[in-house]
């Protein structure tokens, strides 16, 4: 199971960031919740959009003022896109369809 949502970095300010972790989907949810369970793997921060991106569309869309809540969503919802897409590549899609094999700890695979 995958699960993200976003973390403010300090008390003030508005600086957020977006980890992605990975849980182990056939574990009860009280270990899940466990810190040092080792249940909840981190993957990956989703970046934020540019400050700039701001700035460029406003420049050439002609509706921004009154879409501009419409238009930063959908730049968020491409942003996850090409996050899920990098993420869940050709390897992770072989290796999710045929297996891997793993040796364990104590040499057995």
């Amino acid at each position: 199971m995958f699960r993200s949502d976003a973390t403010q970095l300090a008390t003030f300010g508005t600086a957020k960031i977006w980890p992605v972790y990975m849980l182990f989907g056939n574990l009860s949810k009280y270990i899940h919740l466990k810190a040092n369970s080792g249940a909840t793997k981190h993957l990956t921060y989703i970046p934020p959009l540019p400050d700039s991106l701001q700035d460029e569309l406003k420049t050439f869309h002609s509706k921004w003022g009154t879409q501009q809540k419409a238009i930063l969503t959908h730049c968020h919802q491409e942003l996850m896109h090409v996050v899920w897409r990098v993420l869940l590549n050709d390897d992770f899609i072989h290796v999710h369809t045929y297996g891997i094999v793993v040796q364990c700890h104590d040499g057995v695979e």
